[in-house]
């Protein structure tokens, strides 16, 4: 007797996959504030050039305005130069205030993006117990339980880790804890799965979606809309939910609420 075992964990391979995971943001935060630093630099030497400039323009103009020069070919040369002074002036001031625009914006990329990391490290930081009590993805009744069953087309068996709840077409498919989105995947039978890491080493797989409206390495909170629910092969919305902790399986029956136990 053959058995297929079906488990959506496939989606990132390895058997590290489930490992603590790192910070992500701690390299970009430090890009970040490289490039912070030096649009800083760059927009100080910009100005103090259009400094230099701006006095170079104002002297040469004085100084064909005053007509200290008795020479007409000298005061030519004097008005082309306090042309070409105004000119490389205002190229100066367009420079210094595309960099100033960039400097603004790294800065503001750079406090968001601290923001959301202290935002994860406080969530890191939860014991775990909370996360005891999950919330449901969808409202509607369990149709599927973890286990071992056999295709009667086939004649496989067939091992499912999660469960299954009945939806409706359309429904918001939530988030069933805080956490940070690791994958979103396309699913070889349809429809997408979302892979999200909660504190303290949870993960949970919610599949069986579609217009999905989140995105890898986005926060998000309990009970956020993740996506809509979809049909599956035999035309039912029905969304799975899969819950590891320490990156073995975790029956979702044991910590999710309004659901038979056993």
């Amino acid at each position: 007797m053959r058995r297929l075992t079906i488990c959506l964990f496939f989606l990132v391979p390895g058997s590290s996959a489930w490992a603590e995971p790192v910070d992500e943001g701690a390299g970009l935060a430090q890009r970040l504030a490289t490039r912070e630093e030096v649009l800083g630099g760059q927009k100080d030497r910009a100005e103090a050039k259009l400094r230099e400039q701006a006095l170079l323009s104002y002297r040469l103009t004085r100084r064909r305005e005053l007509g200290f020069t008795g020479n007409p070919k000298s005061r030519l040369d004097d008005a082309e130069a306090a042309d070409l002074a105004i000119a490389s002036l205002g190229k100066g001031f367009a420079e210094t205030r595309i960099l100033a625009g960039e400097l603004e914006r790294v800065r503001v990329e750079r406090v968001a993006l601290d923001r959301a990391r202290s935002q994860r490290a406080d969530a890191s930081a939860d014991t775990g117990e909370s996360l005891r009590r999950f919330a449901r993805p969808v409202r509607g009744a369990m149709v599927g339980v973890p286990g071992i069953r056999r295709d009667s087309a086939t004649g496989t068996e067939l091992r499912r880790d999660g469960i299954e709840l009945l939806a409706r077409l359309d429904e918001p498919v939530r988030a069933v804890a805080a956490g940070v989105i690791r994958r979103v995947e396309t699913l070889p039978q349809g429809g997408y799965a979302v892979v999200t890491q909660h504190p303290s080493k949870w993960v949970s797989v919610l599949s069986g979606l579609r217009d999905v409206v989140v995105v890898s390495g986005e926060p998000v909170e309990p009970g956020q809309a993740l996506g809509l629910a979809g049909r599956n092969l035999d035309g039912a919305a029905v969304v799975s939910l899969e819950l590891r902790h320490n990156r073995e399986s975790v029956d979702p029956r044991e910590v999710l609420p309004g659901v038979p136990k056993r």
